[in-house]
């Protein structure tokens, strides 16, 4: 089983124009995914198999987890999680904001005596993430019962000096180092995504085997062709805009997942496409009229999956008695189908430039296969812009000027 990808109204030979040296571009960018941590750290399954054991230690006789992170440390495992769609066998809330009102509201409604905490921080320092462990530090202390959340507690940071590494040392939380060389929206497929995967219930050794099935595959070249399309468009093409649209709710954070992957990786030196993440069949209500009717700087990419004959059956009476003729004996599968077909095949009509990733069936494989595909795609897409995959540079002023006005 394997991802399917199929382009159209696209002619790769006429729509871009590759530059002469383009055999140099790919050869560097094989180099560059053939040496990249992030992606070979699937091929380490003694580090996965510590990483289970020390989970399924960790989590033993827990039903409530907290997981602490911003960015990079929480939405691959998010995304992750959210294939089993709610059914986890625990129940696990992420944090990845700091509203305060939220934050306060919704651990009320925990027992934290009993809760798992999962504080990921690849650097050690991130502030949301201090601010986030520092809160429950401070109601466990006041409870004089500090011994019970540090016991409770798996950090994930970097093997060296920082306020996060320390806390958790000083105070004997499990701690599971985080690779220094993997950044953190590049991280899903180390502990970062795994810890979260494994209290969840996933198969995470599934997901290296998708992943690596992908990997094989890149010297074929299927991912460069976004790449080379965007960065080599001719006088047709004018596509400032992305857009991916999910046709399952399954994938809605894998799209949240890929919108950081993207924007923080090549969004440099006044390049950039900017990503636009749109839920079928929801945004067929809110944003397909300005797809279909607006301007034509956008290319499309669908990612479907087969709904037919899932989810609840229809009540055929009712669709009788009110002429409901095309719900009859349908299940509510049957017409996220159409809809999903429909929306595809009115793109395909009216000659929009698109392509459509079709997943078979959604599982830890082939969600392995799939962000590791965009992986690679997003890093190919960097070096043909001739900008680092892995920095991100523009933001630092933000965050330097965040604690000049906390001091």
């Amino acid at each position: 089983m394997t991802i399917k990808i199929s382009f159209n109204n696209i002619n790769f030979s006429e729509d871009i124009y590759l530059p002469e040296n383009n055999e140099k571009y790919i050869i560097n960018i094989q180099d560059v995914l053939a040496n990249l941590s992030s992606l070979n750290i699937v091929h380490n399954s003694k580090l996965l198999d510590e990483t289970i054991s020390t989970t399924l230690n960790f989590s033993k006789d827990k039903k409530d987890f907290l997981i602490f992170g911003t960015g990079g440390s929480n939405l691959g495992a998010k995304a992750l999680i959210n294939i089993l769609q709610g059914n986890t066998k625990v129940n696990i809330l992420f944090y990845d904001n700091i509203d305060p009102i939220n934050f306060q509201n919704s651990i009320k409604k925990i027992d934290l005596n009993k809760a798992g905490i999962v504080i990921i921080s690849k650097s050690g320092s991130t502030p949301e993430t201090l601010c986030q462990f520092s809160s429950l530090i401070q109601i466990f202390e006041e409870k004089s019962s500090l011994e019970i959340l540090y016991k409770n507690s798996l950090v994930i940071t970097e093997d060296k000096p920082s306020p996060l590494a320390n806390i958790a040392h000083v105070n004997n939380c499990t701690v599971i180092n985080h690779e220094k060389d993997i950044g953190g929206r590049y991280s899903v497929f180390s502990s970062v995504g795994m810890v979260p995967s494994i209290i969840a219930g996933l198969d995470v050794k599934k997901i290296h085997l998708g992943a690596i099935e992908q990997i094989k595959k890149y010297r074929q070249d299927k991912h460069l062709k976004i790449s080379q399309l965007f960065r080599y468009q001719n006088f047709k093409n004018k596509f400032t805009n992305s857009i991916l649209m999910t046709y399952s709710d399954a994938l809605y954070y894998f799209g949240k997942w890929y919108l950081q992957l993207w924007a923080e990786s090549l969004g440099k030196e006044n390049k950039g496409i900017t990503p636009i993440h749109a839920v079928g069949t929801t945004d067929q209500h809110s944003q397909l009229q300005l797809y279909l009717d607006g301007p034509k700087d956008k290319f499309f990419t669908f990612i479907t999956t087969n709904h037919i004959n899932l989810g609840l059956q229809l009540n055929n009476k009712t669709m009788k008695d009110h002429k409901i003729d095309y719900l009859i004996d349908k299940t509510m599968g049957d017409l996220m189908q159409a809809e999903q077909q429909a929306t595809i095949d009115t793109f395909k009509n009216n000659n929009f430039p698109f392509r459509e990733i079709h997943l078979d069936k959604i599982d830890e494989f082939s969600i392995g296969q799939l962000m590791a595909f965009s992986m690679m795609e997003v890093v190919a897409t960097c070096l043909y812009y001739e900008v680092n995959p892995f920095d991100q540079p523009a933001v630092e002023q933000g965050k330097k000027l965040t604690k000049e006005y906390l001091s």
